[in-house]
């Protein structure tokens, strides 16, 4: 009987202990889980507002949030609060996408949900993600650089174009060492789609830093700017303009793309991705700029500078500033000129969520980029290369499109002045310095 008795003590005592080990686990749970515990109202900025968030955390998850006011553009915050659900779902925003058409509105909520209170006392700094949209992008598989040099590159500088097959234009450029000509500086490829080609899109679009490079590359497996880079790559590191014939060439066969056929550089056959371009243009617009060489040095200077553009914090916005400036040697005018900003090989390095897309390509090149000027941006710059060659000043750009604030985009087309002019005036006094240094160019006001 006291043996029945003190089993059953037994069994309840060791029945309450394992459901105080229980609730001690539950306890320890809580504590130890993502979030603190409580009701939270948090913040984040949006496209045009504050988006005000109301988080209810329990045992240290999301449970609930709901938007407590915002001054967004309704019809776009309704879309963007579609996220809501999600980050409940996933117990925070990592490894969420912003929302296709309504991206800034969705990181405010993003923002807002990473100042929730966490258990461990830390808090992330909060990075823009771009929107689901653009998220295939970045699983392309091809990769490729478009970075240019940074900081100054000057020599002598040499330049042909034509156009061929069907009317595409190629243009090769070169720069030499103007000491030691045997010394290639930089050599750039480019090459703009015909004016009739069969897609509209990129009807007279420059190639090399457009969305033509993806959209073969998902075509054809390969981008059109791949066998460009290498070229190039190549004659700079071995110092070498010249290609040279492959030793079973035949001369009865037509297809010079063919086998025996295809033209040989350090026994690199060329015929990946650009194989007609580099055949039928890049190939012979160098062999003209070799002759040049060989004959004497140019009567013109190219003066080059980029540099990455950072924000007020000092990081890189992962956009990258690049001018182009070329001066007789004669007469020290400016020949030819431009500006233009690269963005990031990767869309992780872009911080702003409304550009991640743009990675590989640059503003002027890019047929999808949207100025917030208002105005083309290959406009800009085609008007800042009229402007220099006609002898305007480096400096005194305000009759150029989108230099000063309109007001009226009704009016005027554009509503306020480009930060890219800012950009483009800090590298234009560092290479007006340098080429004033190097006594090539006369002085500017």
């Amino acid at each position: 009987m006291n043996n029945t008795i003190n089993f059953k003590q037994c069994g309840l005592v060791l029945a309450m202990s394992l459901t105080g080990l229980a609730l001690a686990g539950c306890a320890s749970q809580s504590v130890q889980g993502k979030y603190v515990d409580g009701v939270y109202q948090v913040s984040g900025k949006g496209k045009k507002s504050e988006i005000t968030l109301e988080a209810t955390v329990i045992n240290g998850n999301i449970s609930a949030l709901k938007t407590l006011s915002h001054k967004e553009t309704e019809s776009l915050y309704l879309n963007a609060e579609r996220i809501l659900k999600e980050v409940v779902a996933n117990n925070g925003h990592e490894g969420i996408d912003a929302i296709s058409g309504a991206t800034y509105s969705a990181n405010g909520i993003l923002k807002a949900v990473n100042d929730i209170p966490r258990a461990d006392g830390s808090k992330p700094e909060f990075q823009s993600v771009g929107a689901r949209a653009n998220k295939s992008a970045e699983k392309f598989d091809l990769e490729w650089s478009i970075q240019p040099q940074l900081g100054i590159v000057k020599g002598d500088y040499y330049y042909e174009e034509a156009r061929f097959r069907q009317g595409h234009m190629g243009s090769m450029l070169v720069v030499v060492d103007s000491a030691n000509s045997a010394d290639v500086l930089l050599a750039e490829f480019q090459e703009s789609g015909r004016p009739n080609y069969y897609t509209r899109l990129y009807q007279n679009v420059p190639k090399r830093m457009s969305e033509y490079n993806f959209s073969m590359g998902k075509q054809k497996g390969t981008a059109w700017v791949q066998s460009a880079l290498t070229m190039e790559k190549l004659m700079m590191e071995k110092n070498k303009l010249t290609f040279d014939k492959n030793p079973e060439f035949d001369p009865k066969l037509a297809n010079k793309l063919s086998e025996p056929n295809r033209l040989q550089y350090l026994e690199l056959d060329i015929v990946a991705g650009a194989s007609n371009s580099i055949q039928q243009s890049m190939i012979p617009l160098t062999a003209k700029i070799h002759s040049r060489i060989q004959q004497g040095s140019s009567d013109q200077l190219l003066y080059q500078q980029a540099q990455k553009i950072n924000d007020a914090k000092g990081r890189w916005t992962g956009v990258t500033a690049m001018l182009r400036i070329v001066v007789s040697k004669q007469t020290g005018n400016i020949t030819a000129a431009h500006y233009d900003e690269i963005f990031a090989d990767h869309q992780k390095d872009i911080r702003d969520a409304s550009q991640k897309a743009f990675y590989r390509q640059s503003k002027y090149d890019s047929i999808n980029y949207v100025e917030p000027a208002r105005i083309g941006f290959n406009v800009m710059i085609d008007a800042l290369a009229d402007h220099l060659t006609q002898g305007g000043s480096l400096f005194d750009i305000n009759d150029l499109p989108a230099a000063g604030d309109s007001g009226s985009y009704a009016q005027t087309g554009f509503t306020k002045r480009s930060d890219a002019w800012d950009n483009y005036l800090l590298l234009a006094n560092s290479l007006y310095q340098q080429m004033r240094q190097d006594g090539v160019i006369t002085a500017q006001q």
